[in-house]
């Protein structure tokens, strides 16, 4: 469904990305780590086709993203859902508004039918009965479900979650990680999560991968990775400090 190919991107001379390549399978949840500020959410707006690359190519579906002109990438993106760190829902509108807001844009359907959408979405993420509410009435775990709901309000065929449990309690980003690969099994989409958090990788990811200094480390499954035979990959997966792990100084997220 995915598939990255030698891509790079520098910012101020800074080569944040140096030759990542990564396949997703359709139907997978693919998790990406790595430490913080070493390029994880360049790598999502690369996907989406937020950012360009200064090498590289990126395919979707058999689409070629980097090749795409504005037209193209705002059909393409209809195809996405994306779940940001901090929810990204508008404060000024209710939850149904923030739901509904992409169906209301993108679509022909009427009033009707959109409130029959987003209370369908709504129920989906545990978050039944909360149209009316605001985002400042609100906690942080049902933000994040409600930008989940919104995610999704559109049927997308790829969701990219970024750092879906940041900001919130253990207790909470467990409920989160649960409902996250319980969706993705019911409703069949590929995903890439963006994590540091282990705990969420290991519960939602069918494969991991790790980015360290601009490239893939290594891939495997939750069960393979723990006991990796490469020493970055398990000192970050293990949290150990038998050594430190090396980095190139990026400062990009």
């Amino acid at each position: 469904m995915i598939s990255i190919r030698d891509l790079h991107k520098s910012f101020d001379g800074n080569h944040v990305l140096r030759g990542v390549n990564l396949e997703v399978d359709q139907g997978e949840t693919m998790v990406v780590i790595g430490r913080s500020g070493c390029g994880k959410s360049v790598l999502l707006k690369h996907i989406i086709g937020l950012m360009k690359p200064d090498r590289g190519n990126i395919v979707v579906d058999g689409r070629d993203v980097t090749r795409m002109d504005k037209q193209e990438l705002n059909e393409l993106r209809k195809t996405f859902g994306m779940v940001f760190q901090s929810a990204a829902l508008f404060d000024s509108l209710t939850v149904a508004e923030n739901v509904g807001f992409g169906l209301r844009r993108f679509t022909t359907m009427s009033e009707e039918e959109i409130a029959a959408k987003v209370a369908e979405k709504l129920e989906l993420v545990g978050m039944s009965g909360a149209q009316t509410l605001y985002p400042a009435q609100l906690s942080g775990g049902m933000k994040k479900r409600a930008g989940l709901a919104r995610a999704l309000a559109m049927g997308p065929q790829i969701v990219l979650y970024d750092e879906p449990t940041t900001g919130i309690d253990p207790v909470l980003a467990t409920s989160i990680n649960e409902l996250v690969r319980d969706l993705n099994t019911r409703l069949g989409v590929t995903s890439v999560v963006v994590t540091h958090d282990m705990a969420s990788a290991n519960t939602v990811g069918d494969r991991i991968a790790m980015l360290h200094e601009g490239v893939i480390r290594c891939v495997a499954t939750p069960d393979e990775i723990m006991t990796s035979d490469d020493p970055v990959c398990r000192l970050f997966v293990r949290g150990g400090a038998e050594e430190p792990i090396e980095s190139g100084g990026s400062e990009y997220v």
